[in-house]
C-alpha cells in the first residue's frame, strides 16, 4: 500500500467530486458530519410551542454541540434559546410555560439551569458536586426535583490520596450511589429523599405534587473502574414522599421495571418492565399508585415498548416502538384491549412527546431519503406536518436508493435487509458490495436515513444490512432464536443474504468485503475464520475471544445468558464460537479499528486477534482511537477511520480513483 498521508489526501479530495450525470453532489465524510440532528421535542403546556434540540458539528472545538430551540406549533421560523460553549440539553418546560430548565456544562459537570421561555439570561439553580444526570418540575413549578451522585463522605481523604499517589483502587468496594433530592426554586434550599447501597433514578412528581415516584437500583459507580452491569439489571418502582419520609415499594419483579409515568389523576403509574434475560420484550404496565398487582398492557404485542405518555383523560397509554424496518408510535387503552399503531406509512419515528391536552403528537421523523425533522400530528395521526427542514442541504445531494428485501435463512427462516444501491446505478451491472453487520446481538437495522453509507454507495459501492436472526424488531421468538448460537444459523442468514444480492445480479461475488463493530465486529471476526470468500474486512471494537472477554467486559451477564453458563461451567461454548479457536483459518486482508478507552469491549480482544494474525503472515492493520469509548465520536476521528475504510477496501478490490491535480502535486512534492 502506498503511504497514508498521500493516500488519505486522494480519498478526502475524491469525496468531493461531483456527480456529473445528475448535478448533484456525492456526499462527503464532511458533508456527513455537517448534518444538524434534531431531538428531544417539548410541547409547551399551553399547546402553541415546541422546545427541541440541535446538535451540529463545532470543528473548532472537535466535537458535537446541542443547543435549544424553540419553534410555533404553527410552523415558521425556529429561535435559538440557548448559546452556551459546551452546549445543553433535556429542555422541559415549567408547569406556567413561562420558562424552561435543561442540563448544561458551564462550570462544574452538568447542572439544572432555567431561562425565560422568551429568551433572557439563564440562572443556575443546582451546585452539586457530581453534576445532575435527572430532573423534574413540581407540579407546582415551586421546586425541582433531580438525581445527582453521591459525593464519598472521605473525599478529602481521597482527594490526598490521590494528590500523593497513594491511591490503590479497590475492585467493587467503595461504590458510589445516586440519589434523590428536591431544591426549590426561589430559595435553593434542599432537601434529600433517598440515601442507602442504591441508585435512583427517573423521578417523577405525582400530579398533587405529593409523591415523587422514581426507579431503585443497586447500580453504582466506581472510580476509573468499569463494573459488571449486568448484576444490576433488576430494578424497582418506588414512591416517596416528596417531604421526605418512609419510600414504598410498588413492583416485585425480578427484572427491570423503570421509567414511571403517573396518570392525569394520580391513581396509577405506567412504567416498562421485562422479565430481565437480555433478550426479553419490554413491556408496558400499569400499577396502583397505593401498591398492587401490576397490569401488563402489551403482553400480545410483537415488540418492545419505550417512552411512555398518557392521554389527559387517562384512558390511554403512548408509546414507541421498533416493528420490522420501521418505527412508530402507538396506543394502548389503560383498561385493556388491542395496541394500535397511530403513525403511518414506512418511515421512522422517533422520540414523541404529547400535547397536555391530549391533541397534539410532536415526534421526530426520517426515512430512508431524508434526514431527521420535528413534525406534528393530531394525537390519532391525522393531519401531520413537518415543522423544520434543519438539514436544507440535503437536495443538494445525490441520494442512494434503499429497498427492503427478503431471503431464506437455515430452517426455511424469513430474513429481511436493507440494501443500498450506489448512485448511478445500472440494471445489469454488478457492483462491489459491501456487508454491514449490526451490533447486539440484540440490534437492527432500519430502513432509514444514514449519511455515512452514502458515502459509501457515493463510491460505487452496494451496501446489504441484514437483520438475521437475534435481531430485535421481529418478536421475542425471533430474537432469541440464537441463543447459545452466536455465530451459528445467525452467520448462515448473513451469507444466505449476500447470495440473494448476488443472485439479484446486484453485486459482484468476486468483489464482496465486510464490516461491523461491537458484536458486528465478532461476527467480522468469525466470518473471515468461517470463509475467505470476502476479499477485505473491519472489524471495530470486536470481539475475538469469548472466554477472556466474560472477565474484561462490563456485561458478563450477556454472554452468560447468550451462551447458556459461565464459562467455566460451559467452557465449550465459549471456545466454539470465539473467532481465536479458528484464527489459523483466517487469510482474509483485515483492519481492525478500536477506541482506547473502550469499557464495554477492552482494547486487548483487538490486539489479541490482531498479534495472532501477525504471527501468522495474515495482511492486517491495527488503529487505536485515543480517548474513544465503544464508538468513534470524536469529528476528526471520525473522518480518519472513513478515509482509511474506504482506502483499505478500495486497495482490496483493485479500485483506483483518479487523483485530482492538486492531489497529485500534493503526491510529488511528497515523494521527493
Amino acid at each position: 500500500m502506498k503511504k497514508f498521508s498521500t493516500s488519505l489526501l486522494s480519498v478526502l479530495f475524491v469525496f468531493a467530486l461531483a456527480v456529473s450525470a445528475t448535478a448533484q453532489k456525492r456526499m462527503t465524510i464532511e458533508d456527513a458530519l455537517a448534518m444538524k440532528n434534531v431531538g428531544a421535542p417539548q410541547i409547551s403546556p399551553d399547546g402553541k410551542r415546541i422546545a427541541y434540540t440541535i446538535s451540529e458539528w463545532d470543528k473548532k472545538e472537535n466535537r458535537r454541540t446541542t443547543h435549544i430551540y424553540l419553534l410555533s406549533t404553527e410552523g415558521g421560523n425556529s429561535i435559538k434559546l440557548t448559546n452556551g460553549e459546551k452546549g445543553e440539553n433535556a429542555p422541559q418546560w415549567s408547569p406556567d410555560g413561562q420558562r424552561l430548565a435543561f442540563l448544561a456544562d458551564r462550570e462544574k459537570g452538568n447542572q439544572i439551569w432555567i431561562i425565560p421561555a422568551d429568551g433572557g439570561e439563564a440562572m443556575k439553580l443546582t451546585e452539586e458536586e457530581n453534576g445532575v444526570s435527572a430532573f423534574r418540575w413540581s407540579p407546582d413549578g415551586k421546586a425541582m426535583a433531580f438525581v445527582t451522585r453521591d459525593t464519598p463522605k472521605d473525599k478529602a481523604e481521597r482527594d490526598k490520596k490521590k494528590k500523593d499517589k497513594f491511591d490503590t483502587i479497590t475492585m467493587d468496594a467503595d461504590l458510589i450511589y445516586s440519589h434523590l433530592w428536591t431544591i426549590t426554586i426561589e430559595s435553593k434550599e434542599k432537601k434529600r429523599l433517598t440515601e442507602g447501597a442504591f441508585s435512583a433514578a427517573a423521578p417523577q412528581w405525582s400530579p398533587d405534587g405529593k409523591y415523587i415516584a422514581y426507579t431503585w437500583s443497586k447500580a453504582s459507580s466506581q472510580e476509573s473502574v468499569w463494573t459488571d452491569i449486568s448484576e444490576f439489571s433488576n430494578s424497582e418502582v418506588y414512591v416517596v414522599p416528596s417531604t421526605g419520609g418512609t419510600a414504598r415499594k410498588l413492583t416485585t419483579n425480578p427484572g427491570p421495571d423503570g421509567n414511571p409515568q403517573w396518570s392525569p389523576d394520580g391513581k396509577w403509574i405506567a412504567f416498562t418492565s421485562s422479565t430481565g434475560n437480555w433478550a426479553a420484550k419490554t413491556n408496558v404496565m400499569i400499577v396502583s399508585a397505593e401498591a398492587g398487582e401490576p397490569k401488563n398492557l402489551t403482553a400480545d404485542f410483537i415488540e418492545s415498548a419505550f417512552g411512555i405518555n398518557w392521554s389527559a383523560d387517562g384512558k390511554t397509554i403512548f408509546f414507541s416502538s421498533g416493528v420490522g424496518m420501521y418505527s412508530h408510535v402507538y396506543s394502548v387503552p389503560t383498561a385493556g384491549g388491542k395496541v394500535a399503531q397511530v403513525t403511518k406509512g414506512n418511515r421512522n419515528y422517533g422520540q414523541f412527546d404529547l400535547s397536555a391536552d391530549g391533541k397534539w403528537l410532536a415526534y421526530t421523523l426520517n426515512d430512508s431519503r431524508t434526514s431527521e425533522d420535528i413534525w406534528i400530528a393530531g394525537s390519532n395521526g391525522e393531519a401531520a406536518r413537518q415543522l423544520t427542514t434543519v438539514n436544507p442541504q440535503i437536495k443538494d445531494f445525490a441520494i442512494a436508493d434503499a429497498e427492503v428485501i427478503k431471503w431464506k435463512g437455515p430452517d426455511n427462516f424469513d430474513i429481511e435487509g436493507v440494501l443500498l444501491k450506489p448512485l448511478g446505478y445500472e440494471t445489469g451491472k454488478k457492483y462491489p458490495l459491501i456487508l454491514q453487520i449490526h451490533g447486539g446481538p440484540y440490534g437492527k437495522f432500519s430502513d432509514s436515513f444514514n449519511a455515512r453509507n452514502q458515502i459509501w454507495t457515493a463510491n460505487g459501492y452496494a451496501v446489504l444490512m441484514p437483520n438475521p436472526r437475534g435481531s430485535t424488531g421481529y418478536g421475542e421468538k425471533f430474537t432469541q432464536t440464537n441463543i447459545g448460537d452466536w455465530g451459528g444459523k445467525d452467520f448462515q442468514d448473513i451469507m444466505a443474504g449476500v447470495d440473494a444480492v448476488i443472485a439479484k445480479g446486484i453485486a459482484d461475488a468476486d468483489k464482496c468485503v465486510v464490516m461491523g463493530g461491537s458484536y458486528g465486529g465478532f461476527m467480522t471476526f468469525w466470518t473471515v475464520s468461517q470463509t475467505d470468500r470476502f476479499k477485505a474486512a473491519i472489524g471495530h471494537a470486536a470481539i475475538s475471544d469469548w472466554y477472556s472477554f466474560h472477565g474484561q467486559s462490563d456485561i458478563p451477564g450477556l454472554m452468560e445468558y447468550g451462551f447458556k453458563g459461565k464459562p467455566w461451567d460451559v467452557p465449550e461454548n465459549y471456545r466454539r464460537w470465539s473467532p481465536m479457536t479458528f484464527v489459523s483459518k483466517v487469510k482474509t486482508p483485515l483492519m481492525i479499528t478500536h477506541g482506547e478507552r473502550d469499557m464495554r469491549v477492552n482494547i486487548q480482544q483487538g490486539e489479541q486477534y490482531y498479534r495472532s494474525l501477525k504471527k501468522r503472515g495474515v495482511e492486517t492493520v491495527f488503529y487505536r482511537y485515543p480517548r474513544e469509548g465503544h464508538g468513534i465520536q470524536e469529528p476528526n476521528h471520525v473522518i480518519d477511520l472513513t478515509a482509511r475504510q474506504l482506502e483499505w477496501f478500495d486497495s482490496h478490490l483493485g479500485i483506483k480513483r483518479e487523483k485530482p491535480a492538486e492531489v497529485k502535486a500534493a503526491s510529488s512534492g511528497a515523494s521527493k
